[in-house]
């Protein structure tokens, strides 16, 4: 708290309201509340006030019978703010010369100076304000250049052909439905349950799951294999007593699909060491990136990728959630097809 006594309460005061009307914070009130909060205690030397049982009562209007032990509403909320802010210093208050910190393990805000080649200094020509909030598909002339750009593979991802034998048995066809179940959940790639087909017309990013059980006693395996090259990214093995029963087989499947077909799979892993990988797949893993540590290190690199995936519009807001992307992808591939 030393560094907070050289700071002036009027400069503490105007950045508070930088960050309160800018874009980052501005579909956040239950946050902006929650900073204006902290902060304006602290600034009237009631920081000790600032617990959890008073930020519930005074900030999201709990009523005297609020346990913060029992409802983590707050540690919630605090874990939020300190990732919006994280989000605001990382883009579009990286200029600025003072920074409000929420340190993890409390609610008192810290003031700190920004590095000083991160100052914004008065001779500098102000940052553009962001645009409008709108999204990719409500911007004109999109028709020609983001045909071009689709084209060229920015939104493609893996595409997996699900390949068995004529007649499979019941673990083979378990472990199909169980692959197509768990595809749902799993952003970074495509899925076709139909045969994978001949592989002299493959696309760079086409690849065929086989699946087969030669006999009731013979071990099960799934193997996924790169259709233009024929190299085996990863193959798979579970004996006759592992799956002997519809769990079993169920479990194997939803290994499988965590350890290869997840965006920090051995899949994705194959493409990034082969230059495969396409924009989409890149944005779509820092994005994820980012949301388990929420680091400014990891929002960046995410900010950078989604910028990649916009281009050459500008990038109106951070976008956290992977349907978000999936959902901007798939208007703007609507648009190409229009165009």
């Amino acid at each position: 708290m030393s560094e907070v006594r050289r700071i002036d309460s009027d400069r503490v005061k105007l950045c508070l309201q930088t960050i309160l009307g800018s874009q980052t914070f501005a579909r956040s009130e239950r946050l902006r509340a929650f900073l204006r909060f902290v902060v304006e205690m602290e600034q009237l030397g009631l920081a000790h006030q600032l617990k959890g049982y008073t930020i519930g009562i005074d900030v999201f209007s709990r009523d005297e019978s609020f346990d913060p032990g029992a409802d983590p509403l707050v540690r919630v909320q605090a874990g939020k703010l300190r990732r919006l802010l994280n989000q605001y210093y990382a883009d579009e208050g990286r200029h600025e010369p003072l920074r409000i910190r929420i340190p993890l393990g409390c609610y008192v805000p810290i003031y700190e100076w920004a590095p000083t080649e991160n100052r914004r200094f008065v001779a500098e020509k102000p940052a553009a304000s962001w645009p409008e909030m709108i999204s990719l598909p409500l911007m004109p002339d999109t028709g020609n250049r983001l045909a071009d750009v689709n084209v060229k593979g920015v939104y493609r991802l893996p595409h997996i052909s699900i390949s068995s034998p004529e007649n499979p048995d019941w673990r083979t066809r378990t472990f199909t439905n169980a692959v197509r179940i768990a595809a749902k959940h799993l952003w970074g790639i495509k899925l076709d349950c139909n045969d994978a087909g001949d592989g002299d017309e493959a696309n760079p990013l086409d690849f065929s799951l086989e699946i087969s059980a030669d006999s009731e006693t013979a071990p099960l395996t799934a193997n996924l294999r790169h259709r233009q090259t024929g190299k085996l990214v990863v193959g798979y093995a579970r004996n006759a007593t592992e799956t002997g029963s519809n769990r079993q087989v169920a479990a194997f499947a939803n290994q499988f699909c965590v350890e290869t077909l997840s965006l920090t799979g051995q899949l994705y892993h194959f493409c990034q060491a082969r230059s495969l990988s396409s924009v989409l797949m890149e944005c779509l893993e820092a994005t994820y990136l980012y949301n388990l540590d929420n680091s400014p290190d990891t929002f960046m690199e995410a900010t950078r990728h989604q910028r990649r995936l916009v281009h050459p519009y500008p990038l109106t807001h951070f976008i956290s959630e992977l349907s978000g992307l999936m959902a901007l992808t798939a208007d703007a591939g609507q648009i190409s097809r229009q165009g």
